[in-house]
């Protein structure tokens, strides 16, 4: 979906659309020089239009939780890695690696 689409989709103008690009908060494909808008560019979009007209946040706000939802997805790929190389190991390192997760839950009162 190109800008104007993407514009017309979500309710917004062309001249806010770039300022979210700027800021970083969108972070859509480029293909043949345009620009190339995506699902998970709709649904963070829409999320930046529920911050900011339904619950008032600002621009600095938006900014932090953008950042937060970007390192949440991050932490999550690294965990699925990391449960990925778990299941190829033996059972006794997976034994292991259980036993230390359970002491771990425990010291924190899990």
């Amino acid at each position: 979906m190109d800008d104007r689409e993407f514009g017309r989709f979500l309710k917004i103008d062309v001249k806010v659309l770039e300022v979210w690009v700027e800021q970083g908060w969108l972070l859509p494909q480029t293909r043949d020089g345009a620009r190339d808008f995506c699902e998970a560019d709709v649904a963070r979009a829409q999320l930046i239009l529920d911050l900011t007209r339904d619950m008032g946040v600002n621009d600095a706000g938006v900014d932090l939780i953008m950042d937060l939802i970007d390192q949440i997805h991050g932490l999550r790929a690294t965990l699925r890695e990391m449960l990925a190389a778990m299941k190829e190991q033996d059972a006794e390192v997976k034994r292991r690696i259980l036993g230390k997760l359970d002491e771990l839950s425990e010291m924190r009162g899990l």
